[in-house]
């Protein structure tokens, strides 16, 4: 089997996607499959060249099991719309031109890339090759855009929406996150059933794991074990809601040992921190990515984790940092849609308290139970561990690819 991955982001840049697409190209390739990724050289998410690399025309290596093929693109840190259609679209271009560089794909997955124009670009490919195609859908566009109120032209609007609709129509197969999702596809989208595989985003075990709240990383950072973490870990994005967390520390001004700590960045992240110190919240701490291999240590500092997103955006988005906080064993306030995977996934799985999105009194209220309730907090904490191993541990879900590409190219449906 040969197969070809495009890729938005990949290591050493540090959101999930990335990780996600350097594991399932191993994977491929471990299991005697040939695998080529293309991407672009890394600069998320702050928008600069990271250090060490130097761009050209086409960088490849060979690495664990796998070609990696970096093409050169924009790169800019401006979040204006139109840089960020600029960078998209001269990235994509350059994937049509680093596929030159793999062997004659029998599937191509377009795996999490640009909104729309990334699964086109794949499908280019595809057909060039006469290959099969399987688009990763992690979010629903344009849909967020245009309830973001981001793109608001109804001529753009009618446009995007007949690219969406190639976008689908094109595809072989088309992986989403969840039976939500899948519904989603089906009934407002069109998408025939046959087409849609329900594949979770997944994460090692050994990645992350139950560790002391008492630890090195801890130490280094100067957080006293006196503090109780409130940790927000991840891409702080347009979606992502995190303003909210800003009302959630000014209610829990008059407890000083409660710390919320946002670790890692986006395109919001400067907002939060310029709003945060000209409320002068004391009270919120902000550091950039970690190195993955201090994750275990990083998750472990947190007595209660936090994920948040934007209202009406649970529908169309799913955060995967929630399963790093499963993984590490600790208990999640969900500021989110009350009937979005995200809230169901964490009820099933009864290992936190989902407040309704936007209200920062909300996740004050959670965050002020779990700091009276220390045993509830142990106990939500390991079951959200046994959840993920049951249900996200890695294995379990490449498994779920690799069946579906077998089935792709033995033209059985999945």
């Amino acid at each position: 089997m040969k197969v070809l991955i495009t890729a938005k982001v990949f290591p050493p840049e540090m959101p999930a996607a990335a990780v996600l697409t350097r594991e399932l190209a191993q994977e491929i390739g471990r299991h005697g499959g040939q695998v080529t990724v293309v991407t672009g050289y890394p600069h998320h998410p702050g928008g600069r060249l990271f250090p060490g690399f130097r761009k050209q025309w086409s960088q490849i290596e060979e690495q664990d099991g796998y070609r990696l093929v970096r093409g050169w693109h924009i790169i800019h840190p401006s979040p204006a719309i139109l840089v960020r259609a600029l960078i998209m679209g001269s990235k994509c271009a350059s994937f049509l031109v680093s596929a030159r560089h793999a062997l004659k794909p029998d599937v191509v997955i377009s795996f999490e890339g640009y909104p729309l124009i990334g699964p086109l670009t794949s499908a280019l490919i595809a057909w060039r090759y006469g290959a099969k195609l399987v688009s990763v859908i992690y979010d629903i566009h344009p849909d967020i855009a245009i309830e973001l109120g981001k793109v608001r032209n109804p001529l753009l609007i009618k446009a995007l929406r007949k690219v969406e609709k190639l976008t689908y129509r094109w595809s072989d197969r088309v992986a989403v996150l969840s039976e939500s999702f899948r519904q989603n596809l089906i009934n407002k989208k069109g998408v025939s059933p046959e087409k849609i595989a329900v594949v979770p985003v997944w994460l090692d075990e050994a990645d992350i794991v139950p560790q002391s709240r008492d630890n090195a990383w801890r130490r280094e950072m100067g957080i006293s074990l006196e503090k109780f973490v409130v940790l927000y870990a991840g891409t702080i994005g347009l979606v992502s809601g995190a303003e909210v967390i800003l009302a959630a520390a000014r209610s829990l001004k008059s407890m000083p040992d409660i710390l919320f700590l946002l670790v890692g960045g986006g395109y919001a992240k400067d907002q939060v921190e310029v709003e945060a110190r000209q409320l002068g919240l004391t009270n919120i701490r902000m550091l950039p990515f970690q190195p993955r291999e201090r994750l275990s240590e990083l998750q472990a500092t947190a007595d209660v984790s936090l994920v948040t997103l934007a209202p009406e955006r649970g529908r169309t988005s799913v955060p995967s940092k929630v399963l790093g906080y499963m993984a590490a064993g600790r208990p999640i306030v969900a500021s989110v849609d009350m009937d979005c995977d995200t809230a169901d996934m964490i009820r099933e799985a009864g290992c936190g308290l989902v407040v309704p999105p936007g209200r920062g009194e909300a996740i004050a209220q959670a965050v002020r139970h779990y700091y009276e309730h220390p045993p509830q907090r142990a106990a939500d904490g390991l079951s959200g561990r046994q959840y993920f191993l049951e249900n996200y541990e890695k294995k379990r879900v490449i498994g779920k690819y690799l069946n579906l590409l077998e089935d792709l190219i033995n033209k059985r449906v999945v």
